[in-house]
């Protein structure tokens, strides 16, 4: 197997291994420090998503936004939770708005939002409903974001089947950024 493939396979189950011990702990409580530093893994409709919002950006003068593990792990779980659960709100079923959330998932960083949109299975239909929605999109656009969490999960029998999150926060600044 070559490394690359090998370093794809280990980081999934680290992902996994992480996702586990998180729902086996409870979303959001203390995981020990080699499951929280493993970095979450996007699906090819999450990174279309990351692709278009940063297409979006791009053409308005706005930097890219660059993936956040505790910020991906914090949308991930919301996605899960409002499909098995069947609700979208920005308050959880834990009583925590997204800024609690997130920071439970290990984001520290100033400056935070959130998207959610339900119903739609692939990302070009859920950007387009972002997209035509004028909190999102001052959300997707606000220049001093720089990271992205993404997450999407299917909820069987629930009324909008696919639920999305995105999380957002601002980063240090990277050169030519």
């Amino acid at each position: 197997m070559p490394i690359s493939a090998a370093l794809r396979s280990t980081r999934t189950y680290l992902t996994a291994a992480a996702l586990t011990l998180a729902a086996a702990c409870g979303a959001g409580a203390a995981l020990p420090a080699a499951a929280a530093a493993a970095r979450p893994v996007l699906d090819a409709e999450e990174r279309a998503l990351r692709s278009q919002i940063n297409a979006y950006r791009a053409a308005r003068g706005r930097a890219p936004l660059r993936v956040s593990a505790p910020l991906t792990r914090s949308a991930q779980w919301l996605s899960r939770d409002m499909a098995a659960k069947d609700y979208l709100d920005h308050v959880d079923s834990r009583g925590r708005d997204f800024d609690r959330r997130i920071a439970a998932f290990g984001f520290r960083g100033p400056t935070k939002g959130e998207n959610l949109a339900g119903g739609a299975p692939d990302a070009a239909a859920t950007f387009a409903m972002l997209k035509g929605s004028a909190s999102h999109r001052r959300t997707m656009l606000r220049a001093n974001l720089r990271l992205i969490g993404i997450g999407r999960a299917y909820g069987e029998g629930s009324t909008l089947g696919w639920y999305w999150s995105t999380t957002f926060g601002a980063g240090a600044r990277r050169a030519g950024a």
